[in-house]
């Protein structure tokens, strides 16, 4: 049956929506079970969301990263269900591999592999990207694999935390307005020299003097946290992990489109603040909420 990459498209995000608003939030006498559900299910709509624009069933191809459902004929070189393909005259998945695979297949629990078909790593990313747009597809059960959840969890992780943190900061000065801290700042910048806010990167050699404005030395902190490396002759840094430099780093974070990874200390501390608040609103909040305390404790197994 051929279905357009436009009505799959709506399907996703309808899939999306449904999970994420019907979730429900754990309180701290639960076991994490739904969380670990209400996680699951929004790593598979992730994960599926990444083949929408790939190629439909029947359409020509030379392997199984060009089709949606993961599964490129072996014989035919038409994408094909990675079910069907086995039995219907495809020859299995695998076009342009040296045998047939039922990769997909196995995934979602179908034994009727073809004859000779030599399945590879199930892991892989775009394996398990085929499995879960099929799962959403089918209505077929699906558990990605613990990295792919781990890898869209700390995705959300990230994404939430930053968004709370760089809220923090945004009733602050913004960038030329006169101040006497960092702490002043929305970028967490007190130009040394100049006692004006700035940008924390190009402060450090624009004649600003760095950050630190009142301090015995300027410093690079949200620059460092950042990833530049640019600092200031005589720079000395403070505790990277203290509440205002996060949220600066956040927000400019925020600001600029720039690589972040808040302090795990302040995952924990949103996470605690949203139960104290209350704010377990219906919806979205809820599906973020259950993805950062899943987030949390997979960090404290590590630790």
């Amino acid at each position: 049956m051929f279905i357009s990459k436009s009505l799959l498209t709506c399907a996703s995000l309808l899939v999306v929506l449904s999970a994420q608003t019907s979730a429900y939030v754990p309180n701290a006498r639960d076991n994490g079970a739904e969380s670990v559900e209400i996680a699951r299910r929004a790593t598979i709509s992730q994960l599926a969301a990444k083949q929408t624009s790939k190629k439909t069933v029947f359409e020509a191809c030379t392997g199984d990263d060009q089709c949606q459902q993961g599964c490129c004929g072996f014989s035919t070189g038409k994408c094909a269900g990675p079910d069907v393909a086995q039995t219907n005259g495809s020859g299995g998945c695998g076009r342009g591999s040296k045998v047939p695979n039922c990769n997909v297949a196995t995934l979602l629990g179908f034994k009727n592999c073809i004859a000779g078909a030599k399945n590879n790593n199930l892991k892989d990313a775009a394996i398990q990207q085929s499995a879960a747009f099929v799962s959403q597809l089918d209505g077929l059960p699906f558990t990605p694999a613990k990295r792919d959840i781990d890898e869209e969890l700390s995705l959300s992780r990230r994404t939430a935390t930053i968004a709370q943190l760089a809220a923090k900061q945004t009733s602050k000065k913004t960038v030329f307005e006169a101040c006497t801290g960092d702490d002043q700042c929305q970028q967490g910048c007190c130009g040394f020299s100049t006692g004006k806010c700035a940008g924390p990167d190009v402060a450090q050699t624009n004649g600003s003097g760095g950050c630190g404005r009142g301090s015995k030395a300027p410093n690079c902190n949200v620059a460092t946290l950042l990833g530049f490396k640019n600092c200031i002759a005589g720079a000395k840094n403070n505790n990277l992990k203290d509440a205002a430099i996060q949220q600066s780093a956040a927000f400019v974070s925020q600001l600029d489109n720039l690589p972040f990874t808040p302090s795990k200390r302040y995952i924990d501390e949103e996470i605690n603040i949203a139960r104290r608040e209350g704010k377990f609103a219906p919806g979205l909040l809820k599906a973020r909420v259950a993805e950062l305390e899943l987030e949390t404790r997979q960090y404290d197994e590590l630790d």
